[in-house]
């Protein structure tokens, strides 16, 4: 019995497989790419926009399923927020978040749009912190992904 399982499931994943490579006539989409437009500086206490233009090719993507902004202070990615932006115009994605300290944070922005996903990250320094207490971003970024509830 579990010999017919086996194969009904590779003909089935074989099927699958055929349909998808002829769909596309050997034509690979463009790559979704994420450019940011945040700052990479700002004070203690100021609130920050996060923005994030979305693009395939020439064209600005205006229909991402979601852009999510992640931020965590350098070290403590355990406590990151995840951030869900919002469209304004031309492909870009926007949410205004506030800096509560000083230090190295961390801005990483989870995009899926057009059957594609892609995560920039970018460091943004909040005011003059001790270059002691920076810790390099080692983080796995599949922890990330759980926790958006992917």
């Amino acid at each position: 019995m579990k010999k017919w399982i086996a194969l009904m499931l590779v003909l089935l994943l074989a099927a699958c497989g055929e349909e998808d490579s002829s769909a596309g006539a050997g034509e690979m989409p463009q790559e979704v790419e994420v450019e940011f437009n945040t700052e990479e500086t700002a004070d203690p206490g100021e609130e920050v926009l996060l923005s994030a233009t979305v693009t395939q090719g020439t064209e600005a993507v205006e229909d991402a399923d979601e852009v999510v902004f992640e931020v965590w202070q350098s070290g403590d990615r355990e406590n990151s927020e995840m951030l869900e932006a919002s469209h304004t115009q031309d492909g870009v994605y926007e949410q205004s978040w506030t800096v509560e300290e000083e230090g190295l944070y961390y801005v990483q922005a989870h995009t899926t749009a057009r059957r594609m996903h892609v995560m920039p990250k970018m460091e943004l320094t909040a005011g003059d912190p001790n270059p002691e207490s920076i810790v390099p971003d080692d983080s796995d970024d599949s922890d990330a992904m759980e926790k958006m509830g992917h």
